[in-house]
C-alpha cells in the first residue's frame, strides 16, 4: 500500500511524509499502538516511498507497482529487514548482528530500513547494545521499533527514538478499508468493522461465518439462562462448555461478555446503534427486555469473575455449572 491508499492516522502520515520531503530518515522511530493496527504497514509504505524506483512526481510517495515496492512489500528487499523475537525474546546476537548491518550502505536502494518487531521482547542486555546505534544510525539506515507495550521499553531506548502513537480506525475508516480490500456484503462489512475495533489485522483473521456459528449458540444459552426453567440443558451446555480447551473456554467467556455488554447498552439506553453485534440487534433487545437491567449487572459481574478465576486453574465444568445455575435461578 502507498500513502494515499493507507487509511486514517493522518497526523503520522503527513508527519513521515515530512521527514521523506526533507530527506530526514536516518533516525530512529518507535511505532506504538495496538496489536493489528497496521504500524507494520505504515512503516512497510515509508520504506517503499524511500526506496521507489517510479515515485510520483507530486507526492512523497511510492507507485506501490515498480520491482522495489513489491519486493519490499513481500520481505524480499535486501534494503529492508525485519528482526523478530527469536523464541521469547530478542536477543543480544540479534542485535550485535543488526549493530554491523546498519553501518553498511544500501545494496539495492537509496535507504535501509530496519523494522523491530514486538521490540518490547529486547532482552535488557540486547536493548543496551542498541543504544549507541539508535542514538546515531548513519544517515543512509533508518530503525523503526514496532510494539504495543511501548511503556516495557527501557527508558534508555524511549529518550533515543521519536515515538509515533498509531489509534485505531473509525467504524466508518473501517468500512473503507474493507470496501477496498476485503470485498464484502454491507452487513458483513458493517459487523466486521466493529469486531476488528479499528484494528486492521484483524480483519484479516476473523471468520465471520464460524463467529456467527458461535454467536448463535451463546445466544441460545443467554435465552436459557433467561428462560431459567431447563437445568438440564444448562447442565449440558456447561459440560459442553467446560471440556473446552482453556484458550477456547476463554474466547467463549469473552465473547459471552460481548454479547452481554451489548445487551446492556440496549436496556441502558433503549437504543442499538453503539453495538458491536449490530446485525442481531432485535434479538438482544429481546434479552435486554427479558433479563433487565439489575440482573445484566449480576450477569457481568459472574463471567467477569469466571475468567478472571481461569488463572488459579479452576475446574473449568464444575465452575461453569455453578454459575449457570447460580444466574438462572
Amino acid at each position: 500500500m502507498s500513502f494515499s491508499s493507507l487509511i486514517g492516522n493522518e497526523r503520522n502520515k503527513q508527519i513521515l511524509q515530512r521527514l521523506l520531503q526533507r530527506n530526514n530518515l536516518g533516525l530512529t522511530l518507535i511505532f506504538a499502538g495496538a496489536e493489528g493496527i497496521g504500524k507494520r504497514q505504515f512503516a512497510l509504505t515509508l520504506a517503499k516511498a524511500a526506496n521507489c524506483q517510479n515515485p510520483p512526481a507530486d507526492k512523497n510517495d511510492s507507485c506501490d507497482h515498480c520491482p522495489a515496492c513489491l519486493r519490499i512489500q513481500e520481505g524480499t528487499y535486501s534494503d529492508a529487514i525485519t528482526i523478530q523475537p527469536d523464541g521469547t525474546y530478542i536477543k543480544i546476537g540479534q542485535t550485535r548482528e543488526l549493530i554491523n548491518d546498519v553501518q553498511v550502505r544500501p545494496r539495492e536502494g537509496r535507504q535501509r530500513f530496519f523494522l523491530i518487531d514486538e521490540a518490547d521482547r529486547l532482552r535488557e542486555e540486547a536493548a543496551n547494545s542498541l543504544l549507541k546505534t539508535l542514538e546515531e544510525p548513519p544517515t543512509t539506515s533508518t530503525i523503526i521499533l514496532l510494539t504495543s507495550r511501548p511503556d516495557a521499553l527501557l527508558p534508555t531506548i524511549r529518550s533515543r527514538a521519536q515515538k509515533l502513537n498509531f489509534a485505531p480506525l473509525s467504524a466508518a475508516e473501517m468500512e473503507k478499508y474493507l470496501a477496498q480490500n476485503i470485498p464484502l456484503a454491507p452487513p458483513d462489512a458493517q459487523l466486521l468493522a466493529k469486531l476488528t475495533g479499528g484494528r486492521i489485522g484483524q480483519a484479516k483473521v476473523i471468520d465471520l461465518t464460524e463467529y456467527r456459528r458461535e454467536r448463535r449458540e451463546l445466544l441460545e444459552l443467554l435465552e436459557l439462562l433467561a428462560a431459567g426453567n431447563n437445568k438440564h440443558r444448562l447442565l449440558k451446555a456447561a459440560e459442553h462448555y467446560g471440556k473446552q480447551e482453556r484458550d477456547s473456554y476463554e474466547r467463549t467467556l469473552l465473547l459471552l461478555l460481548n454479547l452481554l455488554r451489548d445487551i446492556f447498552l440496549i436496556a441502558a439506553s433503549g437504543k442499538s446503534d453503539s453495538i458491536i453485534n449490530i446485525d442481531v440487534a432485535d434479538r438482544l433487545g429481546s434479552l435486554a427486555d427479558k433479563i433487565g437491567i439489575n440482573r445484566l449487572t449480576d450477569w457481568i459481574k459472574k463471567f467477569d469473575e469466571l475468567r478472571f478465576n481461569l488463572r488459579i486453574n479452576i475446574n473449568r465444568q464444575v465452575a461453569t455449572e455453578a454459575t449457570f445455575i447460580q444466574l438462572s435461578s
